[in-house]
């Protein structure tokens, strides 16, 4: 990275529908797809569940960014080992200026060699593309918009259409990150044929004062509702990238297959280890239980499987059978676990309510009888190795009568015998029986909530637990269907940019302030972030924002846990990352 003026104090790194393509008729057995033998060349993996779609820009779950990943590229992304930003569509990482008016340029050139599947170049152009449909205002893509909200204007060079100039008027903390590694690139051609978006400028569709003119524009209507289709998410023929991988078929809840794209215009590149890609075939394979997952392992159908339960992983540790075909690996993870508290309802806009649950959990058991003490406490959002992780905030201990006092205290009390707390609210009489919601499967978080539906017991509240296919969580967390909801942030190992998660203006449907947690001042504070420099000063900012975070208690911040994976021995270069999923399937290579 070349860098003209000093930026020795900007640190630029960061951080679903039934659509069947093909509908085979297989024979099933206690829930085993008898019909797939894993071809020793192909490589098998194992999901919990399917993914929300393969749109980048639309889709919000982590298991779509992982098969996204080799279906499209990016500018830049992290090495896996070192955790350094690196080039993988970029020839290198940008040349960054910063100019004399406060604001800053970043200089980026797409290589030479990377083409689309028309033949045609990827360039500068589709980059541009890119950037505007994510900030269509009526494209589905808030959780995403606010990483590019610093960019005023691009230009592409005028002699060479790969090579192209972002400017903002503000210096943005992880600019390179946001512009580099924060979207896949798409083709204009496919994605915009009519070529709608060249009607509008980058500039216009970030101004904030054109918004509500835009939202009624019909040009910009009928892309969106053209662009969030489900088809571009679900459908063979319709995902189109410039990754080494096709999407060949989608059977919903069973399985998805990438294909290895013939004459690739990465094979080109031999010195770019982002650009590897080995399997001919890849299988995400769907099974909804984690025991049913390690059979299928164990009988020759999985090659990968990653979130073992920890129990079960220390098993498979003790299975010399199993340990004589598989690899197991336990990286770190820049995740974390949580219960999100609608704080819409009723039951949890006062904030000594969602002090209250908190106190009902015993993360020191939990990380002992559910992690078998492969996780740690974390008591906000920030991983607890980075700096600026706020290590004065004080674990919150589990203490029943501390619960129900804070219970007394906020007005709720069991007033008909029931045994159940209740209270009246805006003149109607509202009950202390919530529920519980995670993906099914997932035995941690089914674990997690029958212990938090034991304690909560003790102090008056009726915990039921609601388990629900993947998209089907994340669509209800997207549209604040849930009263509690368990779920996880994966994280990169870059900076925090707060506003995703946070501010208020991502508390839109569709948008990831999913718990409706923030005012003025919290905004304040997160804005103030994204434009400060100096790492000492952003640092006091960081701790403040966990602070007021850890007060207002939007959820119970769990665990950092351990990404617990097992992988078949007859593949070489699978060394696993904390980098999630926590292995890189386009590396995967046969032993000879």
């Amino acid at each position: 990275m070349k860098i003209k003026k000093s930026l020795s104090s900007i640190g630029l790194a960061l951080s679903f529908v039934a659509l069947l393509t093909s509908c085979d008729n297989t024979a099933k057995d206690n829930g085993e797809d008898k019909s797939i033998v894993n071809d020793k060349s192909e490589l098998t993996i194992h999901e919990l569940g399917d993914p929300d779609g393969l749109n980048p820009v639309t889709s919000t779950a982590a298991n779509a960014l992982y098969i996204q990943n080799n279906l499209f590229c990016k500018l830049l992304v992290y090495d896996p080992q070192t955790l350094d930003l690196i080039p993988q569509l970029a020839v290198s990482r940008p040349e960054i200026n910063v100019l004399d008016d406060g604001g800053m340029s970043l200089t980026f050139e797409i290589l030479a060699e990377a083409t689309w599947d028309n033949g045609t170049p990827v360039t500068a152009e589709d980059y541009v593309f890119t950037l505007k449909a994510i900030r269509n205002p009526k494209v589905n893509s808030a959780q995403i918009r606010p990483y590019f909200e610093f960019i005023d204007r691009v230009e592409v060079d005028p002699t060479n259409n790969k090579k192209f100039t972002v400017y903002s008027k503000q210096r943005y903390f992880r600019a390179e990150e946001s512009c580099g590694q924060e979207t896949f690139i798409l083709p204009e051609y496919h994605y915009d044929p009519e070529g709608i978006m060249r009607n509008f400028t980058v500039q216009q569709l970030g101004d904030p004062q054109n918004q509500d003119q835009l939202k009624k524009d019909a040009s910009i209507i009928r892309f969106a509702n053209e662009f969030n289709d489900p088809k571009y998410s679900l459908q063979k023929g319709l995902i189109v990238g410039c990754g080494p991988y096709n999407l060949s078929e989608w059977e919903t809840r069973q399985r998805i297959v990438l294909e290895r794209k013939e004459n690739w215009w990465g094979d080109k590149i031999k010195d770019n280890k982002m650009l590897q890609a080995n399997p001919p075939r890849i299988v995400y394979k769907t099974i909804p239980d984690i025991t049913a997952a390690i059979s299928n392992a164990k009988d020759g159908q999985l090659d990968v499987i990653r979130s073992i339960q920890p129990t079960k992983f220390i098993d498979l540790k003790d299975d010399a059978n199993f340990h004589s075909t598989f690899d197991l690996s336990q990286p770190e993870q820049f995740a974390y676990y949580y219960i999100g508290f609608n704080m819409k309802k009723p039951q949890f806009t006062d904030k000594r309510v969602r002090r209250a649950i908190t106190h009902l959990i015993n993360r020191d058991e939990m990380i002992e009888s559910i992690f078998e003490s492969l996780a740690v406490k974390t008591n906000g959002p920030i991983n607890p190795k980075k700096k600026y992780y706020n290590t004065d905030l004080e674990d919150i201990q589990y203490d029943i009568e501390k619960a129900k006092a804070l219970l007394a205290e906020a007005g709720w009390k069991d007033s008909d015998g029931d045994n159940i707390l209740d209270k009246m609210i805006a003149g109607k009489k509202e009950t202390m029986t919530i529920d519980y919601k995670y993906n099914q499967g997932n035995m941690v978080r089914k674990s997690i909530g029958q212990l938090l539906k034991d304690e909560a017991e003790r102090v008056g509240i009726e915990v039921t637990l609601s388990p629900v296919d993947f998209p089907t969580l994340i669509s209800d967390a997207d549209k604040r269907n849930f009263d509690l909801v368990a779920l996880a942030w994966v994280k990169t190992p870059g900076l925090d940019d707060m506003k995703q998660i946070w501010h208020t203006s991502s508390d839109v449907e569709g948008g990831s302030n999913r718990l409706g947690f923030g005012n003025a001042a919290s905004d304040a504070i997160i804005d103030e972030i994204r434009t400060t420099l100096d790492p000492e000063v952003r640092k006091d900012l960081y701790f403040k924002i966990q602070k007021m975070i850890y007060d207002e208690q939007p959820c119970v911040f769990l665990f950092v846990p351990r990404e617990l994976i097992a992988i078949h021995n007859r593949f070489e270069g699978t060394e696993t990352s904390s980098m999630r999923p926590g292995y890189r399937e386009s590396s995967f290579k046969l032993r000879k």
